[in-house]
């Protein structure tokens, strides 16, 4: 009996040290700097050198790489990436800090909603803080958000960490909050904007323009602006995007000297989308493409080959919003041509 309860121990002791030994490589973070937005008058400090995209007055978010960027979009596999947003929130008759809150828990295939809220503190004044822990094939994913309200105005402060390297980026987290201001209403120098504009991010324009690259040319929405950006093993990379970031479309440019048999490269690819492909065409070339995103966004990732030139196009659409953009990202996609 002695003998039995030993090997169950060790038995015990050898899942917990399976379990603890889940943990991704943080980015190292090599100081920080201070952003401050002069539309509402605040400022916060962040990573130098991560992948950063801001909005004036709205939004700044920082991501320790792009891949990272897009799993934060789906919550599936990827690098231990991290994620640090800072966003103003303007309150009316049916937008409370209570359904900010509500609105920014996650919600998975079962329906059921992650996050417990607790009392804390943001700037010296009175906060929420919502807290989401999970597993995941990696390590633990965890994030912590804090609301605060001033005015008409709630600010939204938020960490994140896949692989279970939260706690590595604990004293960075720790000092950002601790350095950052909460966002004013400022209308003497808030941009005027037409009254009777809609209000939220503004929707895809259903007029067209073209937008050529050297590698490729398409037409997209013209509100939207093609952001270019560099990263290894990359071409080319520019980035479609409007007023929501979380509706965009990406077009990658890779080298294919080495391997540019589009079923290869499609299997390859298999286990980093976790999902089956399905074939279609992309600028009169063979392609398939993947189908992946949970939570609020959906997303798909494109692939085709011509000549020694690899081209991956992804497609992401905030959910809620998918009758509005999808019909005009079709049409972006069937514009698309490689050069």
């Amino acid at each position: 009996m002695k003998s039995l309860r030993s090997l169950a121990l060790l038995a015990t002791l050898a899942l917990f040290v399976v379990s603890c030994a889940k943990h991704g490589t943080p980015t190292p973070v090599d100081g920080l700097t201070v952003y401050t937005d002069q539309v509402r008058d605040f400022s916060v400090k962040t990573p130098t050198g991560w992948f950063t995209q801001k909005v004036p007055g709205e939004l700044i978010v920082v991501h320790s790489s792009k891949e990272a960027a897009r799993r934060f979009m789906s919550y599936g596999k990827g690098p231990a990436g991290c994620k640090i947003e800072y966003r103003v929130v303007r309150l009316d008759s049916t937008r409370t800090i209570d359904t900010v809150i509500q609105r920014s828990k996650l919600e998975f295939e079962d329906n059921l909603q992650r996050g417990t809220v607790t009392s804390t503190t943001f700037a010296g004044s009175p906060a929420k803080k919502l807290t989401l822990e999970f597993e995941q094939e990696d390590g633990t994913f965890k994030s912590e958000t804090y609301f605060v309200q001033k005015d008409t105005l709630v600010t939204v402060l938020y960490f994140g960490a896949f692989g279970g390297t939260y706690k590595d980026y604990a004293s960075t987290f720790d000092e950002i909050l601790k350095s950052a201001t909460i966002a004013k209403d400022r209308p003497k120098v808030e941009v005027k904007k037409d009254t009777a504009a809609p209000r939220g991010p503004e929707p895809p324009s259903d007029t067209l323009r073209n937008y050529s690259a050297p590698e490729f040319s398409m037409d997209i929405p013209q509100n939207f602006q093609g952001m270019k950006s560099t990263s290894a093993g990359v071409i080319s990379s520019v980035n479609m995007v409007g007023s929501r970031l979380d509706c965009n479309i990406q077009v990658d440019v890779f080298d294919a000297s080495k391997q540019n048999n589009l079923d290869k490269i499609i299997e390859q690819n298999k286990a980093k989308y976790g999902t089956s492909p399905n074939s279609t065409t992309l600028g009169g070339q063979k392609a398939a493409y993947f189908s992946y995103g949970g939570g609020q966004v959906t997303s798909r990732a494109y692939f085709t080959v011509k000549g020694n030139r690899m081209y991956r196009v992804t497609v992401n659409i905030y959910k809620p919003d998918q009758g509005v953009y999808q019909p005009i990202f079709d049409k972006c996609l069937g514009s698309f041509k490689m050069k």
